[in-house]
């Protein structure tokens, strides 16, 4: 029988917390009917002077009401593929979650007092094998400046397209911010390209709610490669990139792959 991956956990210290938290309160015979509000002003009290912001509180408190959606890549070497392609066009990404997020007042700082009309993407993704998963926000201001906020395990990214279009700026000069921008900006880009790759459903064994699996695209792996009785791609080498020329009548506004020749 073969086995059943595993996948990294996202809010993992955020759900420990809760448990925690919630059987502490029902302890004392206080857990209310909405313990993920109280949970977040205690941990906002308690905690997140601790933290740089509460992005993260605020995407856990949705996830607890089950509110985001967990994507499952079903290879974990697509990851890498897309920390390595380069970013040459971040409007199609902008455009994507103008299409496909939803409206909200975006908080355009960490201290609630300057809100702003805007589209929010957000989502978790579960990697195979590993096990620290992302939680992935995209915010696209009035301004047409998008950010992007990043929680891997205890880490936490943010990264505004200000910056990625920078080369003097650190998200372009520190190479794990950079890798963590190429993956955030080309995710969203792959997602585009190839739509079929996402499918409604879960992995076996997944417990959560609103699932997709994000399966690997054949046009992006160049061979296989079979390592001690483990097959591992070869990927191409490429980037994405919108078409906006009216010379692509058909195909004018879309996000393409383009590979390289060497």
């Amino acid at each position: 029988m073969a086995k059943h991956k595993e996948y990294s956990k996202t809010f993992g210290i955020f759900y420990d917390n809760f448990r925690r938290w919630c059987m502490e309160m029902d302890a004392r015979g206080e857990l209310s009917d909405k313990p993920e509000e109280h949970f977040y002003d205690f941990f906002l009290k308690n905690f997140m002077q601790s933290l740089d912001d509460a992005t993260a509180m605020q995407l856990f408190v949705r996830d607890v009401r089950h509110e985001l959606v967990h994507i499952y890549m079903t290879d974990a070497h697509l990851q890498d593929f897309l920390k390595q392609a380069d970013v040459k066009d971040i409007s199609g990404i902008k455009k994507y979650i103008a299409d496909n997020g939803n409206n909200v007042f975006v908080n355009k700082d960490d201290q609630m007092t300057n809100i702003v009309d805007g589209k929010n993407l957000a989502f978790c993704l579960h990697i195979p094998d590993e096990r620290q998963g992302y939680v992935l926000c995209y915010s696209l201001y009035e301004n047409d400046e998008l950010r992007i906020f990043v929680n891997h395990g205890q880490e936490q990214f943010h990264l505004s397209s200000l910056d990625i279009e920078n080369k003097k700026s650190i998200v372009y000069t520190d190479e794990e911010i950079n890798q963590i921008a190429h993956f955030a900006i080309n995710l969203i880009a792959y997602i585009s390209c190839f739509p079929d790759c996402l499918t409604d459903g879960a992995p076996h064994g997944v417990k959560t709610e609103n699932n997709h699996r994000l399966a690997t695209s054949e046009k992006v792996v160049d061979a296989m490669e079979s390592v001690g009785g483990v097959v591992n791609p070869h990927f191409r080498r490429g980037y994405f990139k919108r078409l906006e020329s009216d010379f692509y009548k058909n195909k004018k506004g879309q996000i393409i792959l383009y590979m390289r020749l060497s």
